[in-house]
């Protein structure tokens, strides 16, 4: 199985900007795209702080998929 992050989709529905959520997390700007690309994910209490942010429970920050199911197959 495979962590496949939704974080940029919840931002993006969101509409807060970068700079807001960075500040709100204490990380840097590069940081939130890092999340947002799926490139990194958050510490377990970052991915708190960043559901209470986006209004969302935790677990729809992230999804477990199987390794064959990738949109690329």
């Amino acid at each position: 199985m495979k962590l496949v992050s939704k974080i940029g989709e919840k931002i993006k529905e969101s509409g807060l900007r970068d700079d807001y959520i960075a500040d709100r997390m204490q990380i840097s700007k590069k940081q939130v795209y890092n999340l947002k690309k799926g490139i990194s994910f958050p510490t377990f209490e970052k991915a708190f702080i960043l559901a209470s942010i986006l209004n969302c429970p935790v677990d729809e920050l992230a999804t477990f998929e199987e390794e064959g199911n990738s949109k690329d197959n």
